[in-house]
C-alpha cells in the first residue's frame, strides 16, 4: 500500500510539474503575449479572477488579461456570445437555459460554488413566517437566472407552484429597490443584492430560510476552443485561477481585503458571504447533476418547449483543465 501511495503522489506531482512546464513553454514561445478579455460578474464569486488580477498571476501566465466588470452571469454570458469578451463567468442556471437552444459555447471549469448565494427576502409587511404564507404574494425575480429555480424549489416544499404567486421580472440590481418601494412582497436576489436589500430596509426586511435548497456553481465559459491557440489561452487563464484559489485557501484574510477593495464593497458584506463560498477548479458529476435537474425543472414547468434534454456533457470542455489540474475532473 505504501508503494501505491507513493506512485499516486508522484503521479499527481508529475502532472502538476507538467502543467507548470507547459505554461513556461508557452511563455517562452510567445514573445508577444496574446491579450484576452474576461467578462466577470461583479460579485465575490468572481474572487479567483480578481485575486489573479491583483497579485499578477495573469502576468505570470502566458496571456495578458483585460477584465470587464458586468452585472450578473447572464450579462457575462452575453458578452462572450456577442464576442465582446473571450471568457465569461456564468452560473450553472445560465448554462442550463442557454444549452437548451444553442451549442456554440462550453464551460471550461467551475471555479466557485455556494449553497446560500441566492436568497429570498421578504418585506416584513408581507407577514411571511412559513413557506405556505408566500401563497398569493408578489415575487420579484430575474428571468432565466438561478433565482427562478430557487423560487420553484421553495414553493414545492409547501406543495405550491409558480401559479400560486404573482411573479414580476427585474434586472438583478433593481430587485432591492423593488422591495423597498413595495412593488413586490418578496425578492429572490443573489449577492451582493441580498445584503444590499437587508441593509437598506433594515428591520423591514426578513431573510427566508433557503440555505441548502440550491447549490450555485460559477463557471468559466467561452466559445468552443476550435484551435490549439485557443486551448493554450484557456489553459493560461485556468493556470492563473488555480494559483489564485491556492492563495485564497492559505491567505483568507488578505483575499477578503483584496476583494473588498476591488468591488468597493462593505467589509461587513464580504464577511457575511465569505463562509458560504467554496473556491476550487472542477468539472465533475455534481455540475452535470445540477444541469440535468434544472433542465428537467425548466421543461416540466413550461419555461421551455423542447422534447428532449440536451446532452450537457457536450458543453463541457476538459482539455484546458486537464493540463492544469487533471485530478479535478470527475465526469
Amino acid at each position: 500500500m505504501k508503494w501505491i501511495t507513493i506512485v499516486i503522489v508522484l503521479g499527481m506531482a508529475g502532472g502538476a510539474i507538467l502543467a507548470y512546464n507547459n505554461i513556461d513553454e508557452m511563455n517562452n514561445d510567445a514573445a508577444n503575449k496574446a491579450t484576452v478579455t474576461i467578462a466577470a460578474a461583479k460579485t465575490p464569486l468572481s474572487a479567483p479572477i480578481y485575486i489573479a488580477e491583483a497579485l499578477g498571476f495573469f502576468k505570470k501566465s502566458c496571456v495578458n488579461v483585460v477584465i470587464i466588470d458586468v452585472v450578473g452571469g447572464k450579462n457575462s454570458f452575453d458578452h462572450v456570445m456577442d464576442k465582446k469578451a473571450d471568457f465569461g463567468t456564468s452560473s450553472d442556471t445560465v448554462i442550463v437555459f442557454e444549452g437548451m437552444f444553442r451549442n456554440d459555447f462550453v464551460s471550461l471549469a467551475s471555479f466557485a460554488q455556494s449553497d446560500n448565494d441566492v436568497k429570498m427576502i421578504s418585506h416584513t409587511k408581507a407577514n411571511i413566517t412559513d413557506n405556505i404564507d408566500i401563497k398569493g404574494k408578489r415575487v420579484g425575480v430575474t428571468q432565466g437566472a438561478s433565482g427562478e429555480y430557487l423560487l420553484s424549489t421553495y414553493l414545492a416544499l409547501s406543495g405550491l407552484t409558480n401559479n400560486d404567486v404573482k411573479v414580476s421580472y427585474f434586472p438583478p440590481n433593481k430587485l432591492p429597490q423593488a422591495l423597498l418601494d413595495q412593488k413586490v412582497d418578496v425578492i429572490v436576489p443573489w449577492e451582493p443584492y441580498a445584503f444590499e436589500s437587508l441593509k437598506t430596509l433594515n428591520n423591514d426586511a426578513k431573510t427566508l430560510n433557503t440555505k441548502n435548497l440550491n447549490s450555485l456553481m460559477f463557471n468559466l465559459v467561452s466559445h468552443p476552443l476550435d484551435n490549439q491557440e485557443k486551448i493554450n489561452q484557456a489553459t493560461c487563464v485556468l493556470y492563473a485561477l488555480n494559483e489564485a484559489i491556492h492563495y485564497i485557501s492559505s491567505n483568507s484574510d488578505n483575499a477578503r481585503q483584496i476583494i473588498t477593495t476591488r468591488l468597493g464593497a462593505d467589509p461587513q458584506f464580504i464577511d457575511w458571504v465569505w463562509p458560504d463560498y467554496i473556491f476550487k477548479l472542477s468539472l465533475n458529476r455534481s455540475l452535470l447533476m445540477n444541469l440535468k435537474s434544472q433542465a428537467i425543472w425548466m421543461i416540466e414547468s413550461g419555461r421551455v418547449n423542447i422534447d428532449q434534454l440536451p446532452d450537457y456533457r457536450m458543453l463541457l470542455d476538459t482539455r484546458a483543465l486537464e493540463a492544469v489540474n487533471p485530478m479535478s475532473i470527475r465526469l
